[in-house]
Parts: structure tokens; sequence; C-alpha cells
């Protein structure tokens, strides 16, 4: 028996890996004002960046609804599979609770696992990939279960912002980080713990000095433990260079994904955005 791979699409993963590991995902909504779109059918990042920067009104995202769930758990489980469904932090969305509606829905406890990772984007998408492998190995889901708990208390996302307005608006983050964060120049480093968004760190001064932050932060969390790495970005810019360079320089990375922030993840923290996911190999 066959155990597939299930995500949504605010994991951010990369096109052509997804389609080598055989990972399904369901995508979530992005809405501009009356206007919906369905994330990477309707709508994709550089259209969304350019409308982000362009239109009066700040989008929004919504869960995707149980039946979108529940078409892709049928249509697997009808074909003899079992499913490891694994999504976004409850405590950012409610698309783990709609996953877990559909399964109920399909009455396959047995054949349908889902589990919230805790996270989101890459930190998320490393998660998946991670797991999608262990399934391409021939684990079974509740090994694959089993490794996920580890996985998850282990995966270390860090990211800065161009600012915290986006996060302030869509509600991920409190009033007062916001009103800190504008003074002085002080850029902030955030992290996800317990699956919220937490502030991390604050650095004065350049991107330069903000990446370096990040990467003395990864270091102080994995020694030199070999990692996988996402280098995450809104759009590609030198800073992102940079940030790149450093960490291959200074951290053990054994393999590095590329990590687009795509309009789920961009519609909260807005253009500009960057960061590092990082998860032991072992």
């Amino acid at each position: 028996m066959t155990v597939r791979i299930i995500t949504d699409s605010s994991a951010d993963l990369p096109e052509k890996l997804a389609r080598e590991l055989e990972i399904e995902i369901v995508p979530l909504n992005i809405h501009f004002g009356e206007e919906v779109f369905v994330d990477n059918l309707d709508i994709w990042s550089e259209e969304f960046y350019n409308r982000l920067r362009n239109e009066a009104v700040l989008p929004n995202t919504s869960q995707p609804a149980p039946g979108e769930f529940l078409k892709v758990y049928q249509k697997l489980v009808g074909s003899g599979d079992q499913v490891v469904s694994l999504h976004l932090s409850h405590e950012m969305s409610g698309t783990v609770n709609a996953a877990k509606l559909a399964a109920e829905m399909l009455g396959n406890d047995l054949q349908i696992q889902v589990f919230d990772s805790n996270n989101v984007s890459m930190g998320l998408g490393l998660q998946v990939i991670k797991a999608a492998r262990l399934a391409k190995s021939g684990a079974t889901a509740e090994e694959i279960i089993t490794a996920l708990e580890k996985w998850r208390a282990e995966v270390k996302l860090y990211f800065t912002v161009n600012s915290l307005e986006y996060l302030f608006r869509t509600g991920r983050i409190g009033k007062a980080s916001v009103m800190v964060g504008s003074l002085l120049n002080i850029k902030p480093i955030l992290g996800v713990e317990q699956g919220f968004i937490a502030p991390v760190a604050r650095v004065r001064g350049s991107i330069q000095k903000v990446s370096q932050e990040m990467v003395e932060i990864l270091k102080a969390d994995f020694g030199d433990r070999p990692l996988i790495v996402s280098i995450l970005h809104s759009e590609w810019s030198e800073s992102i260079e940079y940030l790149q360079e450093i960490v291959k320089q200074q951290v053990n990375v054994v393999e590095l994904i590329p990590g687009i922030l795509g309009p789920i993840v961009g519609a909260h923290a807005g253009p500009n955005a960057f960061g590092v996911v990082a998860l032991p190999v072992d």
C-alpha cells in the first residue's frame, strides 16, 4: 500500500520538486476586496506582488473548503493509497481543520492522517519534502507521522519584513510590535514558535547585518549539524544573494532548496520579505 503526501499551497514548494515527489497540493484563496483568486491557479507570485504594490486594498487569505480536500482524499483512497495530509499551523489558518473535517466526512480514519506542522511556508515545506521522500522509500503512514513529530520540533524558520504593517493589518502580529519596529531603523527578525509568529531579535542597521544575525541564530540552534536549508524571498535581490552566500559559508548545508514566498504568505509578509528555514538531515 502506497502512502501519499498532501499539503496546501502555503508550503511554497518548488513546482518541479512537488511533481517529482508526487505531492498533492490543495490551494488556499487570495482575496483582493471582492475578488477571489485560487492560489497558483488564478494568480501567481509575480502578478500578486505587482498588485500588492499598486492597489489600495490589502489582500487577505482564506482556507480551502473541506470539499476541496474531500475530492483529493476520495481520489487517492479510492486507488487504495494511504494519505498523510500535512498543513500550516492551526494558529495561522483553519486549513488543517478543514482537512480534518474532510477526513471525517470520508470516514476513513485508518487511511487518512491529518498533521499540523505548526509552521508555514518552507517551515512546512521542508517537513513535506522529507515526508514524501520517506513515503517513496516505503515507510508506513505511522512511521511518517512519528518522523514528522520529530521534524516539527526541530525545524526553524527566521525571516524579516520590509514593513510590519502587513502582519498587523492581517492580524498576524500586534500593534505594539509595529510601532517598535518602525523606530530607529530597527529591523525585526521573526520566527515561528508553537505555531505563532513571534519576535526573535531586533537589528539596527543594514540588511546585511540582519542576514548575519539570522545566520548566527541558526548556528546557535544547530551548531555543525548537517542541514537541509531553504532561502525564502518574495523577489530576488542582492540581499537574498548575500544571505544565501553566508549561509553556505557558515552553516553545514547539505541541500539547498529554493523558497519563493507565494501569494498566501506574501499577503501577510508583504513585499521584500526574506528569510531562511533549516531542518536537520538526520
